[in-house]
């Protein structure tokens, strides 16, 4: 699990605010073919705009201030978030007990 972020700028300021979170694969599995990304992930969240951006900047710091690594978070996480984002819903926390489940889960698998 990795993240992208890309600002641009000119004279006046910021243009362009963007953060995809992705996930790492193999050349056998199912993925999206992303700029700069070789050969591909799977895209779990994708932030346009300054305000999306900060909001799930926030999000990743309240992850980290759990103790918890961002990167370790369930992918199901940043698909839920991204959905939420994308129809201006609240945006939901991560949480221990959230992080439990999906390491729980993990492991049976």
């Amino acid at each position: 699990m990795f993240c992208r972020i890309r600002w641009q700028a000119n004279d006046h300021g910021t243009t362009r605010w963007q953060l995809m979170v992705m996930q790492a694969c193999t050349l056998l599995d199912v993925m999206q073919r992303i700029p700069g990304v070789y050969p591909g992930a799977r895209l779990l969240l994708h932030a346009e705009g300054q305000n999306p951006v900060r909001a799930v900047l926030e999000r990743i710091d309240a992850i980290e201030t759990l103790g918890i690594v961002p990167a370790a978070t369930s992918p199901a996480y940043w698909r839920t978030l991204a959905n939420r984002l994308a129809v201006r819903l609240p945006l939901p926390e991560y949480n221990a007990e959230r992080h439990t489940a999906w390491r729980a889960g993990r492991a049976l698998s």
